[in-house]
């Protein structure tokens, strides 16, 4: 995995300097806007992965950044619906 660098950017777009709304890397700005500065107080450092494996171990892990078991997928668990509540749909509602 690599480290990046990823900032909010100034730029110039037709005559007046604006601030992007996402975060880029300086290689990237640089291509479209040669001109741009960063703002360092936005810096966040990403892992960004460089393999295949690398991008597979980052797919399996949970938002809680636990790995799970790397040969077994996992659904989401769902909650099921009370038994009392979908009793209750099934009465008759006079109106």
């Amino acid at each position: 995995m690599k480290l990046e660098k990823h900032y909010f950017w100034k730029i110039q777009d037709l005559g007046k300097w604006k601030t992007t709304r996402f975060r880029c890397t300086e290689d990237h700005i640089k291509d479209d806007h040669p001109e741009a500065i960063c703002i360092e107080s936005s810096l966040i450092d990403r892992w960004v992965p460089e393999t295949d494996e690398e991008m597979w171990e980052q797919y399996r892990k949970t938002s809680t950044g636990v790995l799970n078991n790397p040969g077994q997928y996992l659904p989401p668990k769902t909650s099921t619906p009370s038994t009392d509540f979908m009793d209750s749909l099934s009465k008759d509602v006079p109106f």
